[in-house]
C-alpha cells in the first residue's frame, strides 16, 4: 500500500492535504484493480474527498438517504456550472454527469471503464455496500463510528481514513489494526482538521487543507455532520 500515497502530480492522485513539513500528500483512489476505502469520519471529509476526486476527472456516484447535503458537491462537480436537479429528478440518472446523487445503487455501476467512485453514505442509508465490481471503480464507505457492527467492513478495506475517534472506539481501532499505543492516542487527539491514513504498512498523519472556493462549498473543517 506504499504506493497509494504521492505527489499529486500522479494520475487519479487525490490530494488530502499535507504533512508535518507542509508537503502536499496524495492517495491514489482509484486503481487498476477494484478497491475498497472506508472512511470513518464525518461528512465534510467525505465530500472533500468526494469532490477532489471528481476534480481529477473521476465520476462519482453518491448512495445517501440525505440527497440534500450532498447538492454542494454536485452542483460543483457539474462541468456545465447549471444548478442540480433534485435526487428525484431524471437527472440524477444521467450515467454522463460527473456527480449522480441516488438513494438506491443504480444498475450500471459495472458499465464503462472510465474512473468511478461510488460512495456509500453508510450513516444515512440503511444497506449496506456493493463491493467494487471492475477496474478503476473504488468503493468509498462512509461510517460515522467503529463499531463492532462494521469493524470488519474497515478491517477489509484496502485504504482507511479516520478522523479523531472517541477513546472506546479508538481502543477498537487499536485492537482490530495492531496499533502501537502512541498510534491509539493519536487517533484520540487528532484536531478537526487532522486524518490519519491507514493502510497494510501504510501509517501516515495528514492534515486536511481548504481553500477558500472549497470552504464556500463545504463550510469549515469540522469531525462531526
Amino acid at each position: 500500500m506504499l504506493d497509494a500515497l504521492g505527489p499529486p502530480v500522479r494520475p487519479a492522485g487525490v490530494v488530502l492535504g499535507a504533512d508535518a513539513d507542509g508537503e502536499p500528500v496524495a492517495v491514489t483512489l482509484v486503481r487498476p484493480a477494484p478497491t475498497r476505502v472506508v472512511l470513518l469520519g464525518g461528512l465534510y471529509l467525505a465530500r472533500q474527498v468526494t469532490l477532489r476526486a471528481v476534480g481529477t476527472g473521476t465520476r462519482a456516484v453518491v448512495v445517501t438517504g440525505r440527497p440534500p447535503v450532498w447538492d454542494a458537491v454536485r452542483r460543483a462537480g457539474s462541468v456545465s456550472g447549471a444548478e442540480a436537479a433534485d435526487a428525484d429528478d431524471p437527472a440524477a440518472d444521467d450515467p454522463a454527469v460527473p456527480v449522480r446523487v441516488v438513494r438506491e445503487p443504480p444498475a450500471d455501476l459495472a458499465a464503462g471503464g472510465e474512473p468511478l467512485l461510488v460512495v456509500y453514505d453508510r450513516g444515512a442509508t440503511a444497506r449496506g455496500p456493493a463491493p467494487a465490481r471492475r477496474p478503476r471503480q473504488t468503493t468509498l464507505v462512509v461510517l460515522p463510528s467503529l463499531v463492532p457492527a462494521v469493524s470488519d467492513l474497515a478491517d477489509d478495506a484496502d485504504l482507511v481514513l479516520i478522523q479523531r475517534l472517541p477513546p472506546h472506539e479508538a481502543e477498537l481501532a487499536g485492537r482490530l489494526w495492531r496499533l502501537t499505543p502512541a498510534m491509539t492516542e493519536t487517533l484520540r487527539t487528532l484536531p478537526d482538521r487532522g486524518i490519519v491514513v491507514l493502510g497494510r504498512n501504510l501509517w501516515r498523519r495528514v492534515d486536511l487543507v481548504t481553500g477558500p472556493r472549497e470552504s464556500a462549498i463545504l463550510g469549515p473543517v469540522r469531525r462531526g455532520d
